[in-house]
C-alpha cells in the first residue's frame, strides 16, 4: 500500500470516527435539549395552571363578594320593607286602640282589669293607676268597682297599672306596654 492510500484510509477512518462521535454528541445534545424543552414546557404549563387557579380563585372570590353584597342589599331592602309594613300595621293597631279607648267596651274592659288586680292582690293593698287619658272615667270606675283609683302622671295609652307593695309586684296591663311587646315580638 502506498502512502497515499494509507493516508486516504486513515482520513476516511478518522472522518468516520469523527462522524460517529459528532452523531453521538448530536444525539446526546438533542436528547438533552428535548429533556430541557420538556422540563421548560412542564414548568410553563405548571406556571400557567397556577396562574389559572389564582385567577379562577380571584374571580370566584369577586363573584362571591358581589353575591354577598347583593344578598346584603336584598336583606336590607327586605328589612326596610318589613319595617315599613310593621310601622303601617302598628299605626292601624294604634288607631284601633284609640277608637276602642273611646268606647263603652273600653270602660267595661277597665272594670275587668281592675277586678283582676284586686283578686290578685287578695287582702294586700293595691295601688291601681289609670292612664292620664282615662282621668274622666275614674269616678265611674271607682263606683262600679268599689276600689280607689289613682291617675298616673304619665300617659300609658290606656289600660291599668297596679302596684302591690306588700307582695313587691307591679302589674302592667297598659296598652303602651302590650303594644311595644307585640311590636318587638312581631315577625314576618
Amino acid at each position: 500500500m502506498e502512502m497515499r492510500e494509507k493516508m486516504n484510509l486513515f482520513y476516511e477512518s478518522a472522518i468516520e470516527v469523527a462522524n460517529q462521535q459528532s452523531m453521538e454528541i448530536l444525539r446526546e445534545h438533542t436528547a438533552t435539549m428535548e429533556r430541557l424543552f420538556g422540563e421548560y414546557k412542564k414548568n410553563k404549563q405548571d406556571e400557567m395552571d397556577m396562574r389559572y387557579q389564582i385567577e379562577e380563585g380571584k374571580q370566584r372570590r369577586e363573584q362571591n363578594r358581589r353575591i354577598s353584597e347583593a344578598q346584603t342589599e336584598h336583606k336590607r331592602q327586605l328589612s326596610l320593607h318589613q319595617q315599613e309594613k310593621r310601622e303601617a300595621l302598628f299605626a292601624v293597631v294604634s288607631r284601633k286602640l284609640a277608637a276602642f279607648c273611646g268606647s263603652k267596651e273600653y270602660e267595661h274592659y277597665l272594670e275587668i282589669k281592675i277586678e283582676q288586680a284586686k283578686c290578685f292582690a287578695k287582702d294586700s293593698e293595691a295601688e291601681i293607676y289609670l292612664s292620664r287619658q282615662d282621668a274622666d272615667l275614674r269616678q265611674a270606675l271607682e263606683q262600679k268597682t268599689g276600689c280607689r283609683l289613682l291617675v298616673s302622671e304619665e300617659d300609658f295609652g290606656g289600660g291599668i297599672r297596679a302596684v302591690i307593695r306588700r307582695r313587691n309586684v307591679m302589674m302592667d296591663e297598659s296598652f303602651e306596654t302590650r303594644l311595644r311587646q307585640e311590636k318587638d315580638a312581631y315577625t314576618f
